[in-house]
């Protein structure tokens, strides 16, 4: 597969992964892994996907959060992060994966966290998109 290809069969997973594994670096050095909603899959997210089309040839993720979770004081503490992305398809026993590795940034920008903000997240967040626990 050529480089052009693999990029977009990257980006197509992407849009149908509906969580993916965000793996952190505690104090120690030690990594942990949480599963997280992926906000690129269409069909999850459907609001979200005229959004995402801007950045429909780039690895632009968005998380979602708690603020004081413990996952945010390890990335407040060491950005360095993975994303791990996989899928089964249609053939029996074949999947596909993507591992994207760098550096997470938090993000307070509140027409974003408008953008981002699905219905049903007021389990979580109780003053909806204004809750200060909204990250």
């Amino acid at each position: 597969m050529e480089e052009k290809e693999l990029k977009q069969a990257c980006l197509n997973l992407m849009e149908k992964v509906d969580v993916v594994y965000l793996s952190t670096v505690d104090i120690n050095g030690f990594p942990h892994t949480r599963i997280m909603s992926n906000l690129r899959d269409k069909k999850q997210h459907p609001k979200l996907a005229k959004m995402f089309e801007r950045h429909k040839e780039d690895f632009l993720i968005y998380m979602v959060t708690s603020s004081s979770s413990v996952k945010m004081q390890q990335i407040r503490a060491n950005p360095k992060v993975s994303v791990f992305f996989s899928v089964y398809t249609e053939v029996p026993g074949d999947f596909q994966c993507l591992m994207l590795c760098g550096e997470i940034e938090e993000v307070s920008d509140q027409q974003l966290k408008k953008q981002l903000w699905q219905a049903g997240w007021e389990i979580f967040w109780q003053g909806g998109v204004d809750d200060p626990e909204y990250t």
